[in-house]
């Protein structure tokens, strides 16, 4: 059975070959890594996705929030979380630390979920942007932020040696 982009909100890359429970694991570091920044980022999203739960559960139809949200059930179901670099994270905070060094260990197919990812996002931030999401639109640092993590992601998942955050560590 073939799935209908137009009715599902599927791309020709939505399913990864692999299952990535089978797949070794990469390493992707996120060199000087905002540790501020990235707590703000994180709560942003998580905020977005809570509202598109709720749009999704009330709104028939392929709209955006539902295909968000089955790109982040898809990501759970694929790629167990692990918020290890989120307890690294918090952690160096505590200790007063402003930027790490953290490594990610991956399946080489968490670059796919990470174009689409991307996709979805900027899509999203539209969204907030014109008032068609209570949340607000994410600052500049955090959608540059983002980019940069998924960035990294995906390139290094393509052999790219690592490059760190460009930014201010805010």
């Amino acid at each position: 059975m073939t799935s209908d982009p137009a009715v599902d909100g599927r791309t020709p890359d939505s399913e990864p070959a692999s299952d990535p429970a089978a797949e070794p694991l990469q390493d992707v570091w996120l060199m000087g890594y905002p540790l501020r920044l990235g707590v703000r980022a994180s709560e942003h999203y998580e905020s977005v996705f809570r509202e598109f739960a709720l749009l999704a559960s009330s709104e028939p139809g392929p709209s955006v929030p539902g295909r968000m949200m089955a790109l982040v059930e898809e990501m759970e179901r694929r790629y167990a979380r692990n918020n290890a670099h989120e307890q690294q994270r918090d952690a160096a905070l505590a200790r007063g630390e402003e930027v790490l060094d953290i490594r990610l260990q991956v399946p080489a197919s968490a670059g796919q979920i990470g174009r689409r990812l991307e996709r979805m996002l900027d899509e999203t931030d539209d969204f907030c942007r014109d008032g068609l999401l209570l949340t607000l639109a994410p600052a500049d640092d955090v959608v540059a932020f983002r980019r940069w993590y998924l960035d990294e992601l995906v390139r290094q998942l393509d052999g790219v040696p690592p490059t760190p955050w460009p930014g201010e560590a805010t």
